[in-house]
């Protein structure tokens, strides 16, 4: 009997010994599996982004190579049609080094310019686009617009709807006016009256906003509170003026032009882009026969137009038919893999017409990673 006890006692032992060997062994081959996909994770992340980097370079690459006189391209203007912006074989599903990349090039220039000079042209500018996005009360309207001039002034004395030191310290959380550029369009969110809602719109449904951008600023009717945002249309990297034949309705709006001298600079550049501004003016004159036709009333209640000469006069210094920076978006994925990964950069062009001379900007490893 004490035998078989002692068998017993051995048995149960040895099932504890295997159980627990079990277990180290269940725990070692998770881990090891663990360890092994995080490797390879990190292996096809790091693939991923090279590749990703090769899309932004081949971006640089096609921003050079339009800068010369060969169809669609040319060293007297930047546009639409030429190959930095269109180019399907270079930007769209291409494949290289066991994976895929595709790229967006965007024209800075094509934005207003959010640290630019503060003259009543700028002024001016930004009235229209909050205006034209949805913001209907000129009270606030002023608030934003003079809040963000102040912002950037270095003195602490406040415009008559704007705000300075006093103001944001009296916040429950304070803090001082910069008096300074802006760094990033997010930033516009510590000045006084502005919102995320209008800085980057709250239209109910997706489907809503692709009819709304889908029109142009003189049609569409937005319901009150309803905006678009702004933050699409500002640029920090932007050289101070707006290339029109890249700017959106909304900018060239914004430029002070009425409903029909942006409809006819839409065709116009579809056709034959603008080589000078002299061209521009030629345009409007042409189609005004000197005085201004076909102006429509924006929402907001903007008062009527400004006179052709000031309209002129602005163009002169707010606009460009040539662009510097451009904005590059590469998105990349390796084979068999669900990891996208996304590189967004701003690429300056400083060289002279035939002789591009590009830098890198801004350089930003997207945080929205993943499928």
């Amino acid at each position: 009997m004490k035998r078989d006890g002692e068998r017993g006692l051995a048995l149960v032992v040895v099932l504890w010994v295997l159980a627990f060997l079990s277990v180290v062994f269940t725990a070692f081959t998770f881990s090891m599996r663990t360890e092994l996909a995080a490797a390879s994770n990190f292996r096809q992340e790091a693939e991923a982004y090279y590749l990703a980097e090769a899309g932004v370079y081949r971006a640089a690459a096609e921003i050079i190579n339009a800068d010369r006189n060969v169809p669609p391209d040319s060293t007297f203007y930047d546009a639409l049609d030429e190959r930095w912006h269109t180019n399907p074989a270079a930007y769209e599903n291409v494949a290289l080094g066991g994976g895929r990349y595709w790229v967006a090039v965007t024209d800075e220039e094509s934005k207003f310019p959010l640290n630019g000079q503060l003259t009543p042209q700028y002024d001016a500018m930004l009235r229209r686009l909050f205006s034209n996005s949805g913001v209907t009360d000129e009270k606030l309207v002023s608030t934003i617009v003079d809040s963000i001039q102040d912002w950037r002034d270095a003195d602490t004395l406040h415009r008559l709807n704007g705000a300075e030191d006093d103001y944001y310290l009296s916040l429950p959380t304070p803090y001082r006016a910069k008096n300074a550029d802006f760094e990033s369009i997010d930033e516009l969110l510590l000045v006084k009256g502005m919102t995320p809602e209008i800085l980057y719109g709250n239209v109910g449904t997706p489907q809503r906003r692709a009819a709304l951008e889908a029109q142009r600023p003189w049609e569409r009717q937005l319901q009150p509170g309803e905006y678009l945002g702004v933050a699409r249309h500002l640029s920090i990297q932007s050289s101070g003026k707006v290339n029109v034949n890249t700017a959106s309705p909304e900018i060239l709006m914004a430029l002070g032009l009425t409903a029909a001298e942006v409809k006819a600079v839409l065709d116009r550049r579809m056709v034959t882009p603008f080589k000078n501004r002299e061209e521009i003016t030629s345009l409007f004159i042409s189609i005004s026969g000197g005085g201004r036709q076909g102006f429509t009333i924006v929402p907001g209640g903007q008062s009527g137009p400004a006179s052709q000469q000031q309209i002129l006069a602005s163009l002169n210094q707010m606009t460009e038919v040539r662009s510097k920076s451009f904005a590059v978006q590469s998105a990349a994925r390796m084979a068999g893999s669900r990891l996208t990964v996304r590189v967004a950069a701003i690429l300056r062009n400083d060289g002279t017409p035939g002789r591009p001379k590009l830098s890198v900007r801004l350089w930003s490893l997207d945080p929205r990673q993943g499928t």
